[in-house]
């Protein structure tokens, strides 16, 4: 067996036991709209999605979100420290926290994605912020092409702030051309595959959003994750779906998806303010 087994098998086991065992703190929750579940200490709402993140969230009326990106990657655990030092610091809970982003070494085999993703969600349990076992914590991964991390290691977090009613804001996971039948132009990465990777992804993304009450018209970013740039006949089709929120800009990342064979990632937020995090 190798080490990515076992390691992934002793994650998945911890978290089960814990699971099953009535270990993890259980946030009351409560439905709101199809699908969605509130965390009301927390400030937002969220479509669950699996153990490892959820789908998106979105702020309660009266409060907002707040996209904090650090000056340098921290390693995952000096990481989460540095989260929880400063939601303390800003008289915010942990379970106001509603987005994480990570940056990889290198893309990961399906196995080895889910070994890594053992620990972090164990992170999750240990902060107590599952509700009812649900993950209420959007997240998005990507391996970088120019100067990677020599290892796994956040790059922002997203959390709520209480603000004047009509604030709001959303959040969400990355999207990547990984649909229901399989991989979109699996191995092209020519201007024709990625492309077609594109067209998949950019209703996918509108799809999730519209669930959250929201829509590329009222993004604050949207961001693209690829070693290919997009450019071309690719940003001619592209760029228009963003709607009003190109007009803010779009940003790319060099960068790919965390698992191996996948090569665009993209997502879309609002937030009241950005910040950066000294590290």
């Amino acid at each position: 067996m190798t080490p990515w087994n076992r390691q992934r098998r002793r994650w998945v086991a911890v978290a089960a036991a814990m699971l099953a065992g009535g270990l993890v703190p259980r946030v009351r929750a409560q439905a709101q709209g199809p699908g969605l579940v509130e965390v009301g200490e927390g400030g937002f709402r969220f479509l669950p999605g699996n153990p490892v993140f959820a789908v998106g969230a979105a702020a309660l009326p009266g409060f907002a979100v707040v996209h904090a990106v650090l000056d340098r990657w921290l390693p995952l655990d000096e990481g989460y420290a540095r989260v929880e030092s400063h939601l303390a610091a800003v008289g915010r809970p942990l379970r106001a926290l509603c987005g994480m982003e990570l940056r990889l070494p290198r893309q990961l085999s399906l196995e080895e994605f889910q070994a890594f993703n053992g620990p972090y969600v164990e992170r999750l349990i240990r902060w107590g912020v599952l509700v009812d076992g649900r993950n209420p914590v959007s997240r998005t991964n990507v391996a970088p092409v120019v100067e990677p991390p020599e290892t796994p290691s956040l790059h922002a977090f997203s959390y709520t702030v209480p603000v004047p009613a009509g604030t709001g804001g959303f959040v969400m996971s990355g999207v990547t051309e990984n649909g229901p039948a399989g991989v979109v132009a699996a191995g092209d990465t020519s201007s024709a595959g990625m492309l077609a990777k594109a067209e998949y992804l950019v209703p996918a993304v509108s799809q999730r959003l519209a669930r959250l009450g929201a829509s590329f018209r009222t993004a604050t970013h949207v961001e693209i994750y690829s070693a290919m740039p997009v450019d071309g006949e690719g940003a001619a089709r592209l760029l228009p779906a963003f709607d009003l929120g190109v007009r803010r800009g779009v940003r790319w990342h060099c960068g790919r998806p965390p698992v191996t064979g996948l090569e665009l990632e993209l997502e879309a937020r609002r937030v009241v303010s950005e910040i950066v995090v000294e590290t």
